[in-house]
């Protein structure tokens, strides 16, 4: 029971494999190492989809939109929610964003993630998937703004047996941290122009 995404947050944001992708529809995988309760940390694979605006410009807000953060489960962690009778997961997550423009000044974005109801499989891993809406960005300085995921993510989950009704894990607190922590966890380039004076 993984999530979110970050996402993330992831999260996101990004294209997969070599380069920075361009403004427009974008995704990346990353790893994260969530520290599940009784069984301790854990490898998840976090995939960010997210669209970048096309352009923005100084002094003016611009706002990615689309925000979807997969985060897949891994088998062990499904054997260990199958213990405690768990059928569903749902949630939140609360994860973050960086835009940095050319003048190196970094703005922090705060994503706030829903994560719906998830039916656990009895064998093999689970994919969770949480959206979420992305707060604008502001940047002061004209050329090109980097769009960046956060290198934690938090999900709040809940687990549910069949009957509805909580498992003896009640709800609790996911931590994640990218892993490890030299991931590229740039998303995507978007051009600035100066404003019209």
């Amino acid at each position: 029971m993984a999530l979110g995404v970050v996402a993330g947050l992831g999260a996101a944001l990004l294209g997969i494999g070599g380069g920075v992708a361009a403004a427009g529809p974008v995704s990346t995988t990353l790893t994260y190492s969530c520290d599940f309760p009784l069984i301790g940390p854990y490898d998840v694979s976090t995939r960010i989809d997210v669209t970048l605006p096309d352009s923005g410009t100084v002094g003016r807000p611009f706002q990615a939109t689309d925000l979807k953060v997969t985060v897949t489960v891994p088998e062990d962690v499904v054997a260990a929610l199958a213990i405690f009778e768990a059928a569903t997961v749902a949630g939140s997550a609360t994860a973050g964003a960086v835009v940095t423009d050319s003048g190196g000044q970094a703005q922090d974005l705060a994503l706030s993630l829903t994560v719906p109801s998830a039916v656990i499989p009895p064998t093999g891993p689970l994919p969770v998937l949480a959206s979420g809406t992305v707060p604008p960005a502001t940047v002061a300085t004209a050329g090109t703004a980097t769009v960046a995921v956060a290198p934690t993510y938090t999900a709040t989950l809940t687990p549910r047996k069949a009957d509805g009704s909580q498992t003896d894990l009640g709800t609790f607190d996911l931590p994640c941290t990218a892993n490890p922590a030299t991931q590229d966890r740039t998303l995507g380039t978007i051009p600035i122009a100066s404003a019209l004076r």
